[in-house]
């Protein structure tokens, strides 16, 4: 008899229109070392590789939720310059995620995070995953409402 394993997972997806423009946004995007000053879940960014931007780049990233901590090891899979980042977590969760940017106009842009965790049963699997989703939810929409009051500080810091 085969025995088939079913992760538990998380899917996250969240979305904020952004007032500036879209190489404003991809310019905070990329800024890699710089996202844990917008997300709320992000305590510390090491790099594990000497580039800290492209895809293959590598890095571990502290994560903490509340009391819970774990150090997510994280690599970029796919860097589209311009318009998204992908990245695969390894640790105690694993999964994949994906933030990307879509110009609207000559000053606005919306940035979308989707994100697939899956959680192991020894941390609690399909519970914590179904605790996980409406909590990193709410994390998450105020990671782009940060990321966007961060984008507009830099949007006005080079203007003349």
């Amino acid at each position: 008899m085969a025995y088939v394993v079913v992760p538990y997972v998380s899917t996250i997806n969240v979305e904020r229109h952004l007032g500036v423009p879209l190489s404003v946004a991809w310019n905070e995007l990329a800024d890699i070392e710089h996202h844990v000053e917008w997300m709320a879940d992000a305590t510390s960014i090491e790099f594990l590789t000497t580039q800290h931007r492209g895809t293959g780049t590598r890095f571990s990233c502290l994560t903490q939720v509340g009391p819970f901590k774990t150090r997510d090891l994280m690599e970029i899979t796919n860097w589209e310059e311009g318009s998204s980042i992908r990245v695969r977590h390894r640790g105690l969760i694993t999964g994949e995620g994906c933030l990307q940017l879509r110009g609207y106009s000559d000053d606005s842009c919306q940035l979308t995070w989707n994100e697939v965790l899956r959680f192991p049963i020894g941390v609690g699997g399909p519970l914590t995953a179904a605790l996980a989703q409406p909590i990193l939810t709410r994390i998450w929409r105020g990671n782009l409402r940060r990321f966007e009051q961060s984008a507009i500080r830099r949007l006005e810091s080079n203007k003349p």
